[in-house]
């Protein structure tokens, strides 16, 4: 599972639209739509309605978005906390 399935997922339960979340994710509509597919063969379960339009998660994908978010969010937070350790440490041995 790659971080960017999750963004992409984000994305798309946000805009509710394929070709939007693909301009705003700077990659093609055909190129998004196999990234959440690879996502929804990860999870082995559907995540998006794709007979409605707009766009509409399925019970499933209502489930990850939250999740999603929270991930993603301490993804970002962990890498920051790691970065603080970038920093000369004092009074090294």
């Amino acid at each position: 599972m790659e971080t960017k399935w999750l963004e992409d997922f984000v994305s798309l339960a946000e805009t509710c639209s394929f070709s939007r979340s693909a301009q705003l994710r700077h990659v093609t509509q055909s190129a998004f739509s196999r990234r959440i597919q690879s996502l929804e063969a990860w999870a082995g379960v559907d995540l998006v309605d794709r007979s409605s339009y707009p766009t509409r998660l399925t019970a499933a994908g209502a489930t990850l978005y939250p999740k999603a978010l929270d991930l993603l969010e301490a993804l970002h937070n962990t890498r920051a906390a790691l970065r603080g350790h970038n920093e000369p440490e004092q009074n090294a041995r």
